[in-house]
């Protein structure tokens, strides 16, 4: 997931739920219990979907349309 959002010049900040007492609490209240997901603009992508994680992005303004 790092090296896909990097390759499209996208920011984001990684955290881990086993490390991280907040964010799996985060995760929680998101209604999930699996990792990864990938949140843009607060819509949660579950799982690594490059389709669905790209479509995101652009929906949310962070890329042109394009292929």
């Amino acid at each position: 997931m790092k090296g896909f959002l990097s390759r499209l010049g996208v920011a984001f900040v990684a955290r881990n739920v086993d490390d991280d007492d907040r964010a799996y609490d985060e995760l929680l209240a998101l209604g999930l219990r699996t990792v990864p997901v990938t949140l843009v603009g607060g819509r949660p992508v579950k799982g690594y979907d490059e389709a669905a994680i790209l479509q995101a992005i652009r929906a949310a303004g962070g890329l042109p349309p394009g292929p």
